[in-house]
């Protein structure tokens, strides 16, 4: 009994001093290679789990980096879409100043694929009925935008009539229910002088929100009834301010599977959004959601990939922020290692984490050993979409995802 209440005393006594040095936000006690570990006692488990507790709960944060997804450009689009823009602006300023008429321009052949159209080779174009042949030069794939230095189309072809009739994007293919709103998108005439029978100049409202991404046909509704369209055009939205997820589902992660030398490590937890928590830092409790992953046994590094298919059509992830967090044995710490390398890569629909595995050994006196390995991160995660639309359906916002693969 009095063996016990010695130790129950010592442990104790342990706890307070790690608590103080947490909450003074000093560091851990330094490595003292003096005490040998190799023959002292392992903690008992109850011991054990209290004093990592305290050691996952107060470890220490690293400076976090915000890093910003290289695969889309500064306006929010793909660099694609940004290509296509610019061979569309391009083609309108060289139009405009020659002045050239749909009659004199056709398809340029040796290069079909790009859908810009070129005056190299002239052919009179037949019109027995109303025909569209390009947009701002492109005879395949135009993009339509209400961004201010590109809300300009020329619509060439033949067969429009003198008198104005309508002109509107449709929704094309399978529409969603978010896509509904996009059934129809009007385009207005950009003076009384934009609609002639070969050539009609269009813009869109440049106030347009709440509209997605979305595959459309360019529609000419004629004044006598008749209808011109050309298929296989795309409305690009305005993208609107970068949007931190508040829960990622946990059908979106996949988390490596980790072992020790003894097989699967004792604790492997997902929560998201991250909570106050006995294992968790306090200052997670803002992110997306936060992994934990401990063991009494060195464990290697790995990874974890986030994939999210689900977004909103025009969603992306933009930026994407990692605080990871270093336990450090309670008592006298012999041994301190780290296994792996901290760093994000991202992917087509998200970015996988690589993360590191630190693992420390000590010595509590009298008698006892304490060694933990640990990985701890929270993640914040930002998405940027149209301008007026939400990044994710609502069957898809789970109040909480947690996954609680193993704890002992």
């Amino acid at each position: 009994m009095k063996d016990k209440f010695q130790f129950a005393t010592v442990v104790l006594a342990w706890e307070l001093v790690f608590c103080s040095l947490l909450v003074a936000g000093l560091p851990a006690l330094q490595p003292d290679v003096s005490h040998r570990t190799v023959d002292a006692r392992e903690l008992p488990a109850d011991q054990y789990a209290r004093l990592k507790t305290l050691a996952l709960s107060g470890a220490r944060a690293l400076s976090s980096l915000r890093v910003r997804n290289p695969q889309i450009s500064g306006n929010g689009v793909d660099f694609a879409v940004n290509a296509t823009l610019d061979e569309q602006r391009e083609y309108l300023s060289r139009s405009r100043s020659l002045e050239k008429r749909p009659s004199q321009i056709m398809l340029r052949r040796e290069a079909p694929n790009f859908g810009m159209l070129s005056g190299a080779v002239f052919s009179p174009l037949p019109c027995s009925t109303p025909t569209i042949t390009s947009v701002n030069g492109r005879a395949v794939g135009a993009i339509f935008t209400p961004r201010l230095s590109d809300n300009h189309f020329r619509i060439e072809g033949c067969g429009f009539g003198a008198k104005a009739g309508d002109v509107r994007l449709e929704a094309e293919g399978q529409v969603t229910s978010l896509e509904s709103s996009t059934q129809t998108i009007a385009l207005q005439l950009e003076n009384s002088d934009a609609w002639s029978d070969e050539q009609i100049d269009v813009q869109l409202d440049p106030r347009i929100s709440g509209i997605p991404d979305s595959s459309v046909a360019l529609v000419i509704q004629l004044a006598d009834g008749r209808r011109a369209e050309l298929s296989g055009c795309r409305f690009i939205a305005i993208r609107g301010e970068p949007t931190m997820l508040k829960r990622i589902s946990t059908s979106w992660v996949k988390l490596s599977a980790t072992t020790t030398s003894f097989g699967s490590i004792r604790q492997l937890e997902y929560v998201s959004p991250a909570s106050y928590g006995e294992d968790f830092p306090g200052n997670a409790a803002s992110a997306s959601a936060i992994v934990v992953r401990s063991d009494a046994d060195p464990f290697a590094a790995g990874s974890d990939a986030f994939d999210f298919p689900m977004l909103n059509p025009g969603w992306v992830v933009e930026n994407v922020a990692i605080q990871n967090y270093v336990a450090t044995c309670p008592g006298d710490v012999t041994h301190a290692a780290q296994s792996g390398d901290w760093s994000t890569s991202f992917s087509a629909h998200g970015f996988t984490v690589a993360w590191a595995s630190n693992t420390c050994v000590s010595f509590i006196p009298p008698m006892f050993r304490f060694s933990m390995s640990s990985s701890q991160y929270a993640v914040k995660v930002w998405v940027t979409g149209p301008i007026g639309t939400e990044p994710l359906r609502s069957a898809h916002v789970q109040p909480r995802s947690e996954i609680l693969l193993r704890k002992e």
